[in-house]
């Protein structure tokens, strides 16, 4: 699907390549009375600084007509090019503690990405898987512009988008500050990796991260869920139309992975990384060898924050059902 084609009122997917497993992320050009204004940016790469220009210019869009770009979350597919379309003259808007976030995350020094190293061996994933991705993760940042200026926005805040106005909403568990749009008028929700049609979004624990992602994430799609929409808008994936059903898909699929993990810790002692390999049998890559076990984490916590498993200190740590 190119620029060219419409899917919502006034909204064009600006589908851009990434050099992963998931091989494309969904931005968003919107038109409206004031000019053009875009949702989420790409990884910067070669190919895909070229396909977002190249997609721009089937509309007859320059890079420098896009006034102001919002940026759901922190994560490089979504925040790459921030500083391209900053430096052709648009501003970037992101939910303020998400724009902290990415500002220590993308500071281009190691602390963060060693900070997660030692806890995820400490949570038993091997020296060597934990070395791929550790050096994965700061190559894929090289990956991410120099962040400039950012306008902050909160919860709830009303914004305009090339004159169109849509709502913030904090939609935290995939990150902690994560924010989708919500055109009421048009009824449509930009909900960048909040809500995917196919596959589920990852829900991960990492040292800095809020208490407990999951049950954070449970709470935002129930909240979503509410609203009147008649499309949606994803990061990945086609756009939809039934969120409601999708969301009860999601909470679905979470409960009974929730009870797949209680089980897998029941009657014996195991770390979080042998829980991990049980649950996601196959890894192609130091990146979802991460995203495995920091989402395995994420369900050992909200099971222990509900009583049902406990973790026993250790080198590594195990967890065991109560």
């Amino acid at each position: 699907m190119t620029v060219g084609a419409g899917v919502a009122p006034g909204v064009r997917l600006v589908a851009l390549p990434l050099p992963f497993a998931l091989r494309v992320i969904n931005a968003y050009l919107v038109e409206g009375p004031a000019g053009w204004a875009l949702v989420d940016t790409g990884l910067h790469t070669e190919e895909a600084e070229g396909a977002l220009r190249a997609r721009l210019a089937e509309s007859g869009v320059e890079l420098s007509d896009v006034a102001r770009t919002f940026v759901t979350h922190v994560h490089p597919d979504h925040i790459g090019m921030a500083g391209t379309l900053e430096a052709a003259g648009a501003e970037i808007v992101m939910h303020g503690p998400e724009a902290d976030h990415a500002r220590v995350l993308w500071a281009g020094d190691t602390k963060l990405v060693d900070d997660s190293a030692r806890f995820f061996a400490g949570h038993g994933m091997p020296p060597d898987v934990d070395d791929q991705m550790r050096s994965a993760w700061l190559g894929i940042g090289r990956r991410v512009d120099r962040l400039g200026a950012i306008s902050r926005v909160s919860d709830g805040d009303l914004i305009e988008l090339a004159g169109r106005t849509v709502r913030v909403i904090w939609t935290p568990g995939h990150t902690d500050f994560h924010a989708c749009l919500y055109d009421e008028t048009e009824r449509i929700l930009y909900a960048g990796d909040h809500v995917l049609p196919h596959i589920t979004s990852n829900i991960s624990l990492y040292p800095w991260s809020r208490d407990d992602p999951l049950s954070d994430f449970l709470t935002a799609l129930r909240a979503v869920r509410t609203l009147d929409v008649r499309r949606v808008l994803p990061a990945h994936g086609d756009p939809f139309d039934d969120l409601a059903g999708r969301v009860d898909e999601l909470l679905e699929h979470h409960h009974a992975r929730l009870e797949t993990v209680a089980e897998l810790v029941r009657g014996r002692e195991r770390d979080a990384y042998a829980v991990c390999r049980d649950l996601f049998p196959v890894l192609r890559s130091a990146h979802e060898e991460r995203f495995a076990l920091a989402e395995t984490l994420a369900h050992l916590r909200y099971l222990e924050r509900r009583g049902r498993v406990r973790e026993i200190p250790g080198g590594p740590a195990r967890w065991v059902a109560s």
